[in-house]
């Protein structure tokens, strides 16, 4: 009898077990299937995931910024080189990449071209502008505009509407991780305004991520010729971020670190067609990623 009692406890025992493991197994798919389905956005035209790869060569191992002007021509610079350089991003095969020079070396964030002149961007916050630099030869750049205090910039773009160069800050010091302050190069009066032109509200990215930890530093950023909408890249936290052009939060996804190792540059051309641009890491190549635009 009291071996026939140990072995009902004992099947009770191993029932029990086997249902608490199901339990726990039934709960975890329950929460991973709730993270992976947390955020769905994604940016309407195109497919994140399935870019077009050009890799670029060493001229261009810490390519920091470029810029769209026809099919055959986008502008880059890289960082820590005084030069503009020339990509024909339809010649996968071509790694010469015509350049002049323009300054000395030091720390270059970012480039526009605003008719005749190229616009670069120093990290502290000055802006270089390259008189003329279209024809191909060199040509001495001069600082048209600083901006005050203990700031990092790698982000600037320019808003033809209002005939104007817009730099976002990186981290600048009076923002306390709060928000991202832009602001704003007027072309007509040629003067940098030094109160904020817009702010971007990290904790609405954040909501939109239903993540309260997602960091936004952004690396780079463009106008959307057809939706007119600003397009950010965030290089730490592996974010891309669509505001309209006052910064107000409208989407905001993750992007892959694999294809996204380090996004330090983003234009568009005239037809949509979205460019990324990744500086090299240890053991990676620069990559130009090239998203089709489909509305």
């Amino acid at each position: 009898m009291i071996n026939v009692i140990k072995k009902a406890n004992n099947s009770r025992l191993v029932l029990q077990i086997k249902q608490r493991s199901l339990f726990l197994l039934v709960l975890y798919f329950l929460l991973a299937g709730c993270q992976t389905r947390r955020v769905i956005y994604t940016p309407k035209g195109y497919d994140i995931t399935k870019p077009d790869i050009t890799e670029l060569g060493n001229k261009l191992r810490e390519i920091s910024g470029i810029f769209w002007i026809n099919e055959t021509t986008m502008l880059a610079q890289n960082d820590e080189s005084g030069k503009i350089f020339t990509i024909n991003p339809e010649d996968k095969q071509d790694f010469t990449y015509p350049n002049i020079v323009f300054g000395e070396k030091t720390d270059y964030e970012d480039i526009v071209a605003v008719d005749s002149s190229a616009f670069l961007l120093i990290s502290t916050g000055q802006i270089v502008e390259v008189p003329g630099y279209a024809k191909g030869e060199d040509v001495p750049g001069k600082i048209v505009a600083s901006l005050e205090g203990k700031n990092e910039f790698e982000t600037m773009y320019y808003d033809k509407e209002i005939k104007s160069i817009i730099i976002l800050c990186k981290s600048c010091h009076k923002e306390k991780n709060e928000v991202r302050t832009a602001y704003r190069y007027d072309l007509t009066n040629r003067q940098l305004i030094d109160t904020p032109y817009y702010t971007i509200d990290i904790n609405s990215i954040r909501k939109k991520l239903d993540d309260n930890g997602a960091e936004f530093r952004p690396s780079a950023a463009a106008i959307h010729p057809i939706q007119n909408k600003l397009y950010i890249v965030s290089s730490i936290g592996k974010l891309l971020v669509i505001t309209d052009k006052k910064g107000n939060v409208e989407n905001a996804m993750p992007i892959s670190s694999t294809l996204f190792n380090q996004p330090e540059g983003i234009t568009f051309a005239a037809n949509g067609d979205m460019f990324i641009s990744n500086e090299a890491g240890a053991e990676e190549r620069a990559t130009l990623l090239k998203f089709t635009y489909k509305p």
